[in-house]
């Protein structure tokens, strides 16, 4: 009977409140992370997708923070979180307004120009991968 397990109670209000923290936390991260990546891919002529990694490094290390959580969920929650950060990244890398994330539409544009052919496409897959999964890893206390 788990109804009055207190443990359990604050385990579920971490979780409902690392939720929201997330969230916010992955917009702003996304978005600083695609204004990076734009600044620096106009000044140089080059890609940086690599910065996703380090962006969601630290939505996980939020999500530990605030959620200090040992179960699987905050796991999923970190990937989740990670893969709408890297959405948002390459949108406002690739020079999309902010406003533009509302749309739908221009989601499936960064899908397409990921999913596109050529090896800095394969990079920036391995990249957004391992960022996603760096999430996963380190959205909870092992």
């Amino acid at each position: 009977m788990e109804v009055f397990n207190t443990r359990r109670l604050t385990q579920n209000q971490r979780f409902k409140t690392a939720i929201p923290v997330g969230i916010v936390a992955a917009v702003i991260l996304g978005f600083l992370a695609g204004k990076t990546s734009l600044i620096i891919g106009q000044s140089t002529g080059l890609g940086f997708g690599i910065i996703n990694i380090g962006a969601a490094y630290l939505l996980a290390m939020i999500i530990q923070k605030v959620g200090r959580g040992v179960q699987e969920r905050f796991s999923v929650l970190g990937g989740i979180l990670a893969f709408v950060l890297v959405l948002i990244s390459e949108a406002i890398s690739l020079g999309l307004p902010f406003t533009s994330l509302f749309h739908l539409s221009t989601y499936r544009l960064v899908l397409n120009v990921i999913l596109g052919n050529g090896i800095g496409t394969i990079l920036t897959l391995l990249y957004d991968g391992y960022a996603i999964y760096t999430a996963y890893m380190n959205s909870r206390i092992i």
